[in-house]
Order: C-alpha cells, then sequence, then structure tokens
C-alpha cells in the first residue's frame, strides 16, 4: 500500500475518532487526535507541550500557531512512511494553510480529506446521551453505552457521573452552527484540490461507516 496521509472532517460525534481508530489499527497507521497530541506534549513537557499546559490550565483555546507547531512537531517524531490520519485537525482555514505548509517540509502531500456528516437530530441525540465517571473520566452514553452495573464504573468503581454543561440539545445546537460557519472555507478548499470525499453517515452502523471510507480511501 502506498503511503497514505489523511485528514477526517465532521461535526461533534460523527464519529471521526472512531473511525481514524479502526482504520489506523487495521491499516498501522497512526491514529493523529490533536486532543492526545496535546496530551502527549504536556506529558513529554516539550517546550511546545508546556507552552500548551499553561494555555489550558488558564481556561484558554490553544491559538492556532501554537497547535500548528505541536502537529509539527509530533509529526517529526514518527514515522510518516507508515501513513496517518489527522482527527480534529485542521479545524480552521489557517490551520489548513499551516498543514500544506508542514507537509510540504517532510515533502509529503495530503492523499485525502474526508467529511464524515450526520444529521443535526442525530448528533444532538449522541451527543446529549454522553456522560463519564467524575472520577477516571470513562466515557458513558444513555442509550449506546451504559455501565454494566447501573451507577457503577465500569473502569474504576467509582459512584460519581458528570455531564458536560454544553452537551445540552439547545447549546449543541449553537456548537454546530460555529462549527458549520467554521468548516466551510476548509471543505471550499479541499473541494478544489480535488482531495474531498464525502460521507453521509447518519444511518449507517459504525462498520458500515468504515467499509464506505475504505472504498473511498484506499
Amino acid at each position: 500500500m502506498e503511503n497514505k496521509y489523511f485528514t477526517f472532517i465532521g461535526p461533534i460525534a460523527a464519529g471521526k475518532g472512531t473511525q481514524a481508530e479502526i482504520l489506523c489499527k487495521k491499516y498501522g497507521m497512526y491514529h493523529l487526535s490533536t486532543g492526545q497530541i496535546f496530551r502527549d506534549a504536556m506529558a513529554e513537557e516539550t517546550e511546545m507541550g508546556l507552552k500548551v499546559k499553561n494555555i489550558m490550565d488558564n481556561g484558554f483555546l490553544v491559538p492556532d500557531a501554537i497547535t500548528n507547531e505541536v502537529v509539527k512537531e509530533k509529526l517529526s517524531s514518527i514515522d510518516l512512511s507508515k501513513g496517518f490520519i489527522l482527527d480534529g485537525y485542521p479545524r480552521t482555514i489557517n490551520q489548513v494553510y499551516a498543514l500544506q505548509d508542514t507537509l510540504s517540509y517532510f515533502n509529503i502531500s495530503l492523499s485525502k480529506a474526508a467529511l464524515i456528516t450526520i444529521a443535526e437530530e442525530e448528533t444532538i441525540r449522541r451527543i446529549s446521551g454522553r456522560f463519564s465517571c467524575a472520577k477516571c473520566g470513562y466515557n458513558y452514553h444513555d442509550e449506546f453505552n451504559l455501565p454494566k452495573v447501573e451507577g457503577v464504573c465500569d473502569n474504576c468503581g467509582s459512584h460519581e457521573f458528570k455531564r458536560r454543561s454544553d452537551d445540552k440539545p439547545e447549546i449543541v445546537k449553537t456548537r454546530l452552527k460555529q462549527y458549520f460557519s467554521e468548516v466551510q472555507p476548509i471543505i471550499d478548499f479541499y473541494k478544489e484540490k480535488k482531495l474531498l470525499v464525502e460521507l453521509e453517515a447518519t444511518n449507517l452502523s459504525v462498520e458500515e461507516v468504515t467499509k464506505e471510507l475504505e472504498k473511498l480511501l484506499f
């Protein structure tokens, strides 16, 4: 298989991370989630990692410039010949241009940008049912993934759970509007470059989405 370099685009809860994890495991690629990249950089206490920690500890969003540098730093530390899927990056058009420059620096280029979409009602259903263990952060869902024993965390045995305040349906709708206003220039860019592939996944199972993505990407 020739080297593959993908980015997955889509609204919250569209399944980007799940699909990236499945495909990367199957094809021996790197799953590069910006959230995980930030956590790794902070754990390794790199210069960029310390900057990110300071920003996040103070409740601010990580600026594009630092996000771009952290991604570049991560790419310099992996075997690029294995390929990768970027999950959660780029999120802004400025990050798109930065990614182009970074990939050029490593003498590689993006193979495809996969846009995975689901209906707004499905997004709300997936998001509003989420909750997690207050102690270890293990994730659950009212409909898809309840604890095996009611009121007891499968992972650590805690009896305390929490829900994110921004997972309420009315707030999810606002988050979606903001997302689509920000993502459209990214979609337009990759469409113009003939790199965009699209998958409407509302009524598909996880397995079906995986199969469709394989047809589009591999």
